[in-house]
């Protein structure tokens, strides 16, 4: 299996969970251990994940002369096909 590297800002949140300063949606295998050990416990929530919230989610690469593989064209196009809205760092709406 491979490791799990957690960003330093999903750390802080658990640990900020696990002092009790409120709850948060964190991915299962960075939590695992933890609810096996009962430091966590996870909510019963009747409507997760069924809900209406919608995640954001920013596609970032390095400005670079070299062109775009086809991973990355087919990324770009997945995330164009079920894009509801796109901003720039302004939050003006760049959506052609």
């Amino acid at each position: 299996m491979m490791a799990l590297r957690a960003p330093e800002s999903y750390l802080a949140l658990v640990e900020m969970v696990k002092g009790g300063l409120g709850w948060a949606t964190l991915p299962r295998q960075l939590v695992r251990e933890a609810l096996a050990r009962g430091e966590l416990v996870e909510l019963d929530l009747v409507a997760y994940p069924y809900t209406d919230w919608l995640v954001g989610v920013d596609l970032i690469w390095a400005k670079s002369a070299r062109p775009q593989g086809r991973a990355v064209q087919w990324l770009r196009q997945r995330f164009r096909d079920n894009m509801v809205f796109e901003v720039d760092r302004r939050g003006q709406q760049t959506t052609r």
